[in-house]
């Protein structure tokens, strides 16, 4: 899917989509409603932007750079009283130039943000490895409860996604998922999430004392 250079955004405090992540999202407030509508009616897709990001008006701040990810609607369903379940699939990083408009609703132009620095297949396998054997620590730790999680990370052969779903489903803190998405480099984004593997470890075993 060509990234488009605007695109309309839900704005919501301390929320982070990554990208090859689902989110799951209710819509209830009006001009959300209506940038669903109109969303379902094109191209099924908009971006989720971490409002903490933003100042207070949705302006982007000068001479900071805010980092979002482009959604693709998945599912939808509309309850009785009016507001949408959906599920929104990450599907690109992009850069949030500025506010175009606020009203119905925000659309913000947008400037892809791609993935840098690759590993190569052995470095890879190395840091697949690292990332699994931290995963199930945890998963041991932490009891039956995450079990499924630990299985499905075990099942994914993308690194990038592996390393986004390890955060979406283990990470709370939304400063540190932030920086997450601001990480092209994906060498050093793994370097996060093997570091706060590491952390969680480490707390869940010293609790145990």
């Amino acid at each position: 899917m060509k990234t488009p250079d605007e695109t309309p955004a839900m704005c919501l405090s301390g929320v982070v989509l990554l990208p090859k992540t689902l989110l799951p999202l209710r819509i209830f407030e009006e001009r959300y409603r209506e940038m669903l509508a109109d969303a379902l009616a094109e191209d099924r897709s908009f971006a989720v932007i971490n409002s903490d990001s933003l100042d207070s008006d949705y302006q982007v701040p000068v001479a900071k750079s805010v980092v979002a990810t482009l959604g693709l609607i998945r599912m939808s369903s509309q309850e009785p009283d009016g507001s949408s379940l959906l599920m929104l699939e990450g599907t690109e990083r992009v850069r949030v130039e500025q506010l175009i408009r606020n009203a119905p609703y925000p659309v913000f132009n947008i400037e892809r943000l791609p993935t840098t620095n690759r590993p190569n297949d052995e470095l890879e396998a190395e840091i697949v490895v690292d990332l699994l054997g931290k995963v199930d620590q945890l998963s041991a730790l932490t009891g039956p409860n995450e079990d499924q999680t630990a299985q499905a990370c075990h099942e994914i052969d993308d690194i990038e996604m592996l390393n986004h779903f390890i955060m979406q489903s283990y990470c709370a803190n939304s400063v540190l998922m932030q920086q997450t998405l601001e990480t092209t480099d994906l060498v050093k984004r793994c370097k996060l999430a093997s570091d706060f593997l590491a952390l969680q470890i480490t707390l869940m075993r010293d609790a145990e004392y």
